[in-house]
């Protein structure tokens, strides 16, 4: 059990590090561990130091309950405020080297998971956006080539024109990027469907959160859960905007459903419905 503890544990550090864009050089020079102590740790070798492993926890400051899950699913922008906050004392601790950075894990965990290549665009296009949002400066033929590459493994699909434009592909996102993409895309589908009963009693249209939904969907998977356990699961506090955000939109497109009555509205327990599991059952999270 500890051995397959620390597997999912080196997992989720590997999974941490690449979504940081740190390679193991970067890693090792910011965290003071061993390049080669960072691998071991990483694949759970036989031979890795365990009080390497804690050092490397405290370093990137993700609880160890966190990382302990099979379902990690903290974004980039989570975990770059979580190790800033933990290194208050370094405002450069999530510089990324321009030199270091291969250009294929910059479109692979921020340009895909943001949604910034959805529509057609031109390697030149993008070169200019990750220099100019992400503060990475990449040379245009190495973002081509990138491109290039991730068309041949399906995760691009590219047009025949000239200059030649690039964008997503339909196939599934890679879980290892941001295990629950494919959650909110479809969560953002079903909600445009339901678009005219996401209204408040203003007739105003409710902005949905829904990343947060997907945490809330996933957590009913392992069973039924109270409002106050679904707001500590999204991270959200329990307050009557964030419920019409999220509980009241999740029921309201009918992936869940209220269970018996209870006496506050915090203590309410909901359960997925028929729907709600086919779902995730489909889009396998």
């Amino acid at each position: 059990m500890a051995k397959d503890i620390n597997i999912i544990i080196g997992k989720n550090l590997k999974i941490a590090r690449e979504k940081l864009l740190f390679s193991r050089i970067e890693m090792a020079n910011k965290s003071g561990i061993n390049r080669g102590s960072i691998e071991r740790i990483e694949k759970a070798h036989k031979y890795f130091n365990i009080e390497e492993q804690e050092k490397y926890i405290k370093f990137i400051g993700i609880e160890k309950s966190v990382l302990c899950s099979s379902s990690f699913n903290l974004t980039w922008r989570e975990l770059t405020a979580i190790l800033r906050k933990n290194h208050p004392e370094n405002p450069s601790i999530c510089d990324i080297s321009s030199k270091e950075t291969k250009p294929q894990k910059v479109i692979m965990q921020r340009i895909l998971p943001e949604k910034l290549i959805e529509d057609p665009t031109t390697a030149a296009e993008l070169t200019a956006l990750i220099s100019t949002k992400f503060k990475i400066n990449i040379e245009p033929n190495k973002v081509q080539n990138s491109l290039n590459s991730l068309v041949n493994i399906g995760l691009l699909v590219k047009t025949q024109t000239s200059p030649i434009k690039y964008k997503r592909s339909n196939k599934k996102f890679p879980k290892e990027i941001d295990p629950l993409f494919d959650l909110v895309i479809k969560l953002e589908q079903i909600c445009e469907l339901f678009k005219s009963d996401l209204v408040n009693s203003d007739n105003k249209k409710n902005n949905p959160s829904l990343r947060k939904m997907a945490v809330m969907l996933l957590s009913l998977d392992d069973g039924e859960k109270t409002r106050k356990e679904l707001f500590s699961k999204a991270e959200m506090i329990n307050d009557t905007n964030n419920v019409v955000r999220t509980i009241n939109v999740l029921e309201n497109i009918e992936l869940i459903t209220k269970t018996k009555s209870a006496v506050t509205s915090s203590r309410q327990s909901y359960k997925l419905t028929d729907k709600g599991s086919k779902l995730l059952r489909e889009l396998e999270v």
